[in-house]
């Protein structure tokens, strides 16, 4: 049987190989059921160019794919039973990953 410590380590190799922000988000395993939560945000510049017309579409594209690898991939680990989310900014509409929009503070009262 696996640790749940064993299975955090091979958790966080996940994210940061799917380019992951892991200061923006929380995960533990407690027996064998991973939880992840908090906002997740990807690093993803080195994938999709900022000073392309088409940045915004490439980048959320390229974000649904990385989030359904991870999602993936930690199924995958060795003595995972299930994966929980409990995402800001994300949410699973089914089979489907949305993406919440995010309000930024105009500062006016």
């Amino acid at each position: 049987m696996v640790d749940d410590w064993t299975i955090n380590v091979r958790v966080e190799t996940e994210l940061v190989k799917n380019w992951v922000d892991t200061k923006q988000i929380n995960f533990s395993t407690i027996s064998g059921v991973v939880y992840i939560k908090g906002r997740l945000e990807f690093q993803l510049d080195v994938f999709v160019n900022p000073n392309e017309q088409d940045y915004f579409e490439r980048k959320a594209m390229v974000e649904v794919e990385k989030l359904k690898r991870v999602e993936r991939n930690v199924k995958k680990i060795p003595g995972v039973r299930a994966v929980k989310f409990e995402l800001e900014n994300w949410f699973k509409m089914g089979a489907r990953w949305v993406k919440l929009k995010t309000q930024i503070s105009s500062g006016k009262k």
